[in-house]
């Protein structure tokens, strides 16, 4: 028995199409949702160590700067110390001399009191004790009072000056043991600080390379999707056709073909004719100034496939963002152009179902990302080209 092509055949195998185009589609959204969470977790939990180390950084540098003027401190001490030991050794240097000479003075006041100039000054401080001279001094009924008052003033500064000297020897030892102390926990704070800096390069570095991976899964994400859109529409279209030209067959036969290299527009609105032109050229490599298959950039790129649909636009994103009227991300539909970055400097085509076509720098090929992410952080608008 003949198998059945009619109408009812074919729509079976249209319907069926129309199946196996929707389980393409939700195999690479189910695969977008289990890979997602992973990156993102990985990059959260990265943001989280940089949070705290920066913390800790923070931390240890105000640890360091109170340890770099505790040091300050201790050494400006020390110098004031080693000053005033200098200082106090220039006067009791000075002291003693005074008191050498005040001694002179008394001894020859003596001499001249009770021997006259021919008994030599030792001679009548006997031993050279200087407490057996004071001892005379008080049956020297004819010595001035005002040579006694001398030599006890003087007496009296070099005993102050002394213990003066021995009181700083001290505070010496403890100003510089300060010194080393401070020192060692300046030293302590730095060491603290460079690993605490060490660490957060490493983490920043690490969390580069996560959002660097999560871009590179969200891009294969995007491009599995989008494959899978137009697989189905492939699908799709061969069921639709095979139709038709089963009903054609039937009546008049197949004809030939002109075999010419150019392709007609795609059919449907504007924008989804723009996403349909734009995926012929995936793969083609980045170009800059390039406008042709042969290489593009990213304004070439848009520019070379409105050109296809009969509409002119500059080859320069700014041109482009002023000539068409402005979108909002939550109103984008297939066609519009997103704009990335401060100044408009880079653009695609949109594709519907948060997906762009885009040629993106040097070393790169034109290719399908996702408006997400990075992409997202850097939207700065988007226009809807018309006719």
């Amino acid at each position: 028995m003949p198998l059945r092509t009619g109408p009812k055949r074919r729509a079976s195998m249209a319907s069926a199409a129309r199946r196996t185009g929707v389980l393409l589609v939700v195999a690479a959204f189910a695969a977008a949702a289990a890979a997602g969470p992973a990156s993102a977790d990985r990059i959260s939990q990265k943001k989280a160590e940089i949070a705290q180390v920066e913390n800790e950084l923070n931390a240890f540098n105000q640890q360091l700067d109170a340890a770099a003027e505790a040091y300050n401190r201790a050494t400006s001490q020390l110098a004031q110390v080693q000053a005033d030991i200098r200082e106090n050794t220039r006067r009791l240097k000075l002291a003693k001399a005074n008191l050498r000479i005040a001694k002179q003075h008394l001894a020859a006041f003596l001499v001249s009191s009770y021997k006259g100039d021919r008994t030599d000054v030792f001679e009548v401080l006997g031993s050279g004790s200087f407490t057996d001279l004071l001892n005379r001094v008080e049956y020297v009924q004819r010595m001035s009072d005002a040579e006694g008052e001398l030599l006890a003033q003087v007496q009296k500064a070099e005993h102050e000056i002394q213990v003066r000297q021995a009181k700083l020897k001290v505070d010496q030892k403890k100003a510089v043991r300060l010194v080393a102390e401070t020192k060692q926990h300046k030293a302590d704070a730095e060491a603290a600080v460079a690993a605490r800096q060490q660490m957060l390069g490493s983490l920043q570095s690490d969390l580069a390379q996560a959002i660097k991976d999560r871009q590179r899964h969200l891009d294969e994400v995007a491009r599995q999707k989008a494959a899978a859109l137009a697989a189905a529409q492939q699908q799709q279209e061969q069921a639709a056709s095979s139709s038709s030209s089963s009903s054609s067959s039937s009546s008049s036969g197949s004809s030939g073909s002109s075999g010419g290299s150019w392709a007609p527009p795609p059919a449907g609105p504007l924008g989804s004719q723009a996403v349909a032109i734009a995926q012929r050229y995936l793969g083609v490599p980045y170009v800059w100034g390039g406008a042709s298959p042969s290489g593009f950039d990213c304004s070439g790129l848009t520019m070379y496939v409105y050109a296809q649909l009969g509409i002119g636009l500059g080859h320069y994103t700014g041109s482009q963002y002023n000539a068409s009227p402005h979108v909002s991300m939550s109103q984008l539909a297939p066609g519009d152009l997103v704009f990335f970055y401060a100044g408009h400097d880079h653009v695609g085509i949109y594709m519907g179902g948060g997906l762009f076509i885009h040629a993106p720098h040097t070393g790169d090929v034109v290719k399908i990302s996702s408006l997400s992410g990075y992409y997202a952080a850097n939207f700065s608008g988007a226009v809807r080209v018309t006719g």
